[in-house]
Formats: C-alpha cells, sequence, structure tokens
C-alpha cells in the first residue's frame, strides 16, 4: 500500500501538480526505483569565451624585397611601406587629394606649370628636413619607372627651384594633377637602399632575424596612432601570405575577390576599399558595324540592369555606375542617371527600327582568364538579347583576347581599366587613344575632355563631360571594383580605407590585442639603428 501512495506522488510530481508534503516518514529504501521517473537535473551551461584577441599586430611583407614605394609593387608590400613612407598628397575616401607634404600649390597663367611648397616641419625619420630636392628626385624616378610612368605620361619636367619648391611642368593643362601626385616620397640620398628613409610615422627595426615597424616618437604630425609595435612576417609569394593569415600569422591582407571569391571567406571580417578600376562594355564602332551608331550605343548602356547585377552578383564588391568616374568622387553626377527599365529598352529599340524580324547575331568578347568577368559578361548578354538581338559571350585565353581587340574583331567586349583618379579618358575613348579597341571618332569628344583637364571648375567640368558621354556612349560603363581588406572578427574596429591608403584616418582605428607578451621582441631599444 505505501509502495502504491509514493508512485501515486511521483506520478502527480512529473505531472505537474503541486502536491507538496513533508513526508511523515523516512524515504523507504523502494525511492531508488523510482528515481528514474524524475526529470533530470539541469546541466550547466558553459561560459561563453570571448573573442581570442592576437597578441600582436603582424602583417605580411616579402623579406628580401625593396621597400621603396617607387619600385616595390602591389599588396603586402606596399601595405607596409605606406606605414615608413608619406606622399605629397593622399587621396581620401572620394578620391579627392589632401594634401601630405605639400603646403600649397599653384599654377602659372597657361595652366602648364605647377608649383609646389613643401611644409617646412616634415622631417625623416633620421631627424633630417625633407627638401624640394628629395621631391623632385623621387618624382623623376617615379617618372622613369616601370609603375608610374604611365600615370606621369603628361609630365614634361620636374625641378627644384632656390626657393626650395618643386615645379611640375605638363605638356597639357591638368588641374587634376595633384590626384596623381599620391606617390610616397623618400630621401634622395638613400633610394638606393632597400629600406629609404621616410617621413612616415613608422621606421623599420632588424633584431635577431625579425623585422618590425616601430612608431617615431619625433614623428613630425604628432597625431596618436593605435598601435606601438607592428611586426612583420615574411612571405616569400602570394600564395604564403594568404596561408600566414589564414593561420593568423598575420592580421591583415588586401585581396581583389572577383580574382577569386574563394579568397574572402564566411569567417573573416571584411572592409571594402574602393579603387579606380572600371569595369566596363566596348562597342566595336568601326562604320560598317551596328554600334557605329551613336543612339543603338546609348540604348544598349541604358539596358544594363547595373543595380541588380551589382546587388545579386557583386554585393560588396563593386559600386554601379553609368559614367566614367566613381561614383564616390563629387565630381559623379549623379543627377544625370537615368533609371533602368526594361520596357523603355525595348521601346527605344522598337523606335530605332531593331525589330525587323530578322535577328542579328552579335559577339561580346571576355577573357577567360577571369571567371568572375565571364559570369558578368553572360548576365549582361542575357539581359540585352532582346528583340533583333542575339549576343554571345565568347571566352578566350588572354593573349588571343587581346589580339582579338586590337584587330577590331568583335562587335563588343567586355572590359576592364585602372583609371588614373585625375579621371583621364583620353587614352580610352579620345582618338588613336592607346586604349580606345573600338575605334571611337569625335572630335567633339577630344575638345569635351581637354576642357575638363584644363577647367579649374572640376564639378561643372566634370557635368558638361558626362553629359556630353551619355549622347556619345563611346563605352558602357558598368561599375567601380572594391579590394576587401581582411581582418580577423573583432581585431579591427573603425577601418576606412582609402584608395591606395589602407591606413587612411590610422588614428581612428580600435585594435584589439590580448594581454599575452608577443614572441618577437616587443621592447624597443633606444641605441637601436634603423634598418637600412
Amino acid at each position: 500500500m505505501r509502495r502504491l501512495a509514493l508512485l501515486l506522488a511521483v506520478v502527480l510530481l512529473l505531472s505537474g501538480c503541486a502536491i507538496l508534503a513533508e513526508p511523515e516518514e523516512p524515504v523507504p529504501e523502494e525511492w531508488e526505483d523510482y528515481q528514474q521517473f524524475l526529470p533530470e537535473e539541469p546541466a550547466e551551461e558553459p561560459e561563453e569565451k570571448g573573442p581570442e584577441y592576437p597578441s600582436a599586430f603582424t602583417l605580411p611583407y616579402h623579406k628580401d624585397q625593396t621597400l621603396d614605394p617607387v619600385e616595390c609593387g602591389e599588396g603586402v608590400q606596399e601595405t607596409v611601406a605606406s606605414l615608413i613612407y608619406e606622399p605629397l598628397f593622399r587621396l581620401d575616401e572620394k578620391f579627392q587629394p589632401v594634401p601630405v607634404l605639400c603646403e600649397s600649390w599653384e599654377w602659372d597663367v597657361a595652366g602648364l606649370v605647377c608649383t609646389l611648397t613643401l611644409r617646412a616641419d616634415a622631417v625623416f625619420s633620421d631627424g633630417s628636413v625633407l627638401t624640394a630636392r628629395d621631391v623632385a628626385e623621387t618624382l623623376q624616378r617615379a617618372l622613369e619607372s616601370e609603375r608610374y610612368a604611365y600615370r606621369l605620361r603628361n609630365v614634361k619636367s620636374i625641378a627644384a627651384n632656390r626657393r626650395g619648391q618643386v615645379l611640375i611642368t605638363l605638356n597639357e593643362p591638368d588641374q587634376g594633377l595633384p590626384a596623381l601626385l599620391d606617390i610616397s616620397i623618400v630621401k634622395w640620398s638613400t633610394a638606393a637602399q632597400r629600406v629609404p628613409v621616410g617621413t612616415g610615422p613608422y621606421t623599420l627595426f632588424g633584431e635577431n632575424g625579425e623585422e618590425r615597424l616601430e612608431l617615431r616618437e619625433d614623428w613630425w604630425q604628432g597625431k596618436k596612432l593605435p598601435l606601438h609595435t607592428i611586426f612583420l612576417t615574411a612571405a616569400k609569394d602570394w600564395d604564403t601570405a594568404r596561408y600566414l593569415f589564414d593561420t593568423h600569422e598575420a592580421e591583415l591582407l588586401v585581396v581583389d575577390p572577383t580574382d577569386d571569391p574563394s579568397l574572402v571567406s564566411g569567417q573573416d571580417q571584411i572592409t571594402a576599399q574602393p579603387t579606380a578600376v572600371m569595369q566596363f562594355i566596348g562597342f566595336n564602332t568601326a562604320e560598317d558595324h551596328l554600334f557605329a551608331d551613336a543612339d543603338l550605343r546609348a540604348i544598349f548602356s541604358q539596358g544594363i540592369d547595373r543595380s541588380t547585377l551589382v546587388e545579386g552578383k557583386l554585393v560588396n564588391l563593386a559600386l554601379a555606375a553609368q559614367f566614367p568616374i566613381s561614383p564616390l568622387s563629387p565630381l559623379y553626377p549623379a543627377g544625370l542617371e537615368k533609371a533602368y527599365s526594361e520596357e523603355g529598352t525595348i521601346s527605344a529599340l522598337r523606335s530605332a527600327g531593331q525589330d525587323t524580324g530578322t535577328q542579328k547575331e552579335l559577339t561580346l568578347l571576355v577573357s577567360g582568364d577571369d571567371a568572375f568577368r565571364a559570369s558578368t559578361a553572360r548576365f549582361i548578354a542575357e539581359e540585352l538579347s532582346l528583340l533583333d538581338w542575339k549576343i554571345t559571350v565568347e571566352t578566350l585565353p588572354w593573349e588571343e583576347y587581346l589580339a582579338a581587340l586590337e584587330a577590331g574583331e568583335f562587335d563588343l567586349y567586355f572590359g576592364e581599366v585602372r583609371l588614373t583618379a585625375n579621371w583621364d579618358l583620353t587614352d580610352l575613348i579620345g582618338t588613336e587613344g592607346l586604349l580606345n579597341y573600338g575605334a571611337y571618332t569625335s572630335e567633339v569628344t577630344d575638345v569635351v575632355l581637354q576642357a575638363f583637364a584644363a577647367a579649374e571648375d572640376r564639378t561643372d567640368a566634370a557635368s558638361r563631360l558626362c553629359s556630353h558621354f551619355q549622347a556619345a556612349a563611346p563605352i558602357a560603363p558598368i561599375c567601380f571594383k572594391n579590394y576587401a581588406v581582411l581582418t580577423h572578427p573583432d581585431v579591427v574596429e573603425g577601418m576606412t580605407p582609402a584608395p591606395s591608403d589602407v591606413f587612411h584616418e590610422f588614428g581612428r582605428w580600435t585594435v584589439r590585442l590580448s594581454e599575452e607578451e608577443p614572441e618577437e621582441p616587443g621592447e624597443v631599444d633606444p641605441d637601436a639603428e634603423p634598418e637600412e
């Protein structure tokens, strides 16, 4: 009877009935037989671990290659060099030139000679004062270098005068010259060294086979920066740099995700870095081709659904653009943009006589070496295969693709070009331009391009240029690419990269490190000499 009463009490307890009473008798031994009916005690939840921060902030670099900003390549070497050297001007996130080592500049009446006055307080890491000779010698080397020769192709001469100023003489007027001078300056007498002397916030030190960047206490700008020491880890090539980042031996890496989307994993913290790299559709405008007609070119350009393309295929990797100027720039005339409409495109094609019932086979060439471009080209071809047009994408190896462009053997081509930040389009759409594969020719366009370059009011001139561009449609811009700055989650906060400057507004960053001591030596020997 007692066994039955006890079992009933257990069942009532499990059913949620609130019948509680003090037992009148000691708990019988049979109680153990009924414990299996009782709910298990909830297990204690493990404490959530916070994010694991690195003990040091480390950058990959090519140990045996030069850090000379004129000669070093883009990528990891450029990232490290940007902390050691400074330019005359630095581009902000809107592609606007901001003076750094240059205090002021002025033009002569003809707009051909730009006189730069340097900052008197800018000092190199060895204590010497920045001079006009340092600037002139660095820019002259840049003019003759593989990396900067094309950018400075309009420069006729560079010289230092007795007043400590730098004179840059151009072949043709270009008020956008300051945007081209984000070239880091080195002390002229150290240019041959692997690590020339610079005016930047950090100096390279070597110790026991390890190298690191140490914040200069005498940095002339005197701004507070988030890191006193930045460690460097050797990477013999790009794949090694990527491995170092993946294994948390390096904390920052800049990649072009359109080269290989797998470079960007879901575990990385990704910050977009704007670029002047434009993707576009080029037309064969020769007289015997369909796109010799400017109206058809304009309809084609208007028929590209850029927003869907960017939001669907290029999420965070690009900015849609109808004009050959980055949408981030204040020179971009957003008010001139036309909204996409498939119905409007079809109506415009019918008005242009493109509804005859006879289908025109068109070929869109794209380099097969870039799967991302090929995918984008197929999207555009499918969207614009309307009425009489049937567009087929043909992918070719790079050499064959380039040969076909040079021979004019195409209807359309998918192109990519790195524009200069003064937005000079002469080589792309100017008569006989080096990159004018579509053979587009227009004296009016040439005059408009020259007027834009020479104009003091660049905003108004850009609006006039883009208005003409919209009607003439020599090419069809699609978007401007972003690069991806990869960091590990929660390590860096407040990053706002600018073109060619990952450490833009570096003083506003928050960098979280653990309290563990890094393996590399973190103390600075006050008697140590910077590495040459």
